[in-house]
């Protein structure tokens, strides 16, 4: 079995298991939030793919949609949907404000890609390929080892904007089943507009600074949103309690921690960089630790 076939299996399980837990606590927000950011993953790909033509799936996929070359693998947008919810089942825990909560939802995905489409691009062929990139390992203003910034800022976009949207809507308290979906799908498409315009901007501004705006927006939010993590957990330590409470969330982070270090090493890219290494290992037992913690005042 080749790297893309086993993490489209480990994705389908893992999402099985997140879902089996969603539905077991009742928790139906968290299942709307799911069909918006999978209705946005889904959509943002098959555009993507189909109007910018600057990269293209593999097509060793299990199950796909979309005619090739302009095909998606059907896990994809499952997972688009999962880790928006997962991270926002992290964000939750430290009760910040609904701006503040989504941007860091959007941290924890941002921050687990970092790994995963650096290895993605290079394991069995790449998950997908850049067009007209070469594939190594510099760090610069253009790509972060062969990945553009736009890519990483593009989720930063997305995310946050599909939480804050669900958080805002959730303040009605409406019960009707039938009116949450077609919020959830309306939140869904409001979502992929915002990342359209923002991605197009971002874009534009790419195109008059030589790639400079996306590195350095990407990095000073990254940053920023990290100091702010790191005073939160400082300032309530004294409150901090470790403990599996939510064995699928924890589960959910290290089978894709624990694959994105798997396909690294064997791709010899940890030796290669052992700073990137070290980085990489400290956002994979934060990640952990973070899943497993709660406040206890």
């Amino acid at each position: 079995m080749n790297w893309i076939n086993a993490f489209e299996i480990i994705c389908y399980i893992i999402v099985a298991i997140f879902l089996f837990d969603v539905i077991k606590k009742k928790a139906w927000n968290e299942l709307y939030m799911f069909i918006s950011a999978a209705i946005a993953g889904f959509s943002l790909e098959l555009l993507a793919v189909r109007l910018t033509d600057i990269y293209h799936y593999s097509n060793l996929y299990y199950i796909m949609i979309g005619i090739e070359p302009y095909q998606f693998p059907f896990f994809g947008g499952l997972m688009w949907g999962a880790v928006a919810v997962c991270a926002y089942r992290l964000a939750k825990k430290f009760k910040l404000s609904p701006i503040m909560t989504a941007l860091l939802s959007g941290f924890f995905v941002v921050s687990m890609d970092l790994l995963l489409d650096v290895a993605a691009i290079r394991l069995s062929g790449g998950f997908w390929v850049w067009d007209g990139r070469p594939i190594n390992l510099v760090i610069d203003h253009h790509t972060f080892m062969s990945v553009i910034w736009v890519n990483f800022l593009g989720y930063m976009f997305e995310t946050p904007s599909i939480i804050y949207y669900s958080e805002k809507y959730w303040r009605r308290n409406e019960k009707s089943i039938i009116k949450n979906v077609i919020a959830a799908i309306i939140i869904g498409f409001m979502s992929v507009a915002t990342v359209g315009v923002l991605s197009f901007i971002s874009l534009k501004l790419n195109e008059v600074t030589d790639e400079w705006f996306s590195f350095v927006a990407f990095v000073v939010l990254w940053l920023y949103i990290f100091i702010r993590l790191i005073r939160e957990i400082v300032l309530r330590r004294k409150e901090i309690k470790i403990k599996l409470d939510d064995p699928a969330l924890t589960i959910f982070w290290f089978a894709i921690y624990a694959y994105c270090f798997a396909g690294l090493a064997s791709l010899g890219v940890l030796s290669a960089m052992p700073l990137y290494a070290v980085f990489g290992g400290a956002l994979f037992v934060g990640t952990i630790l973070l899943s497993m913690m709660s406040f206890e005042s």
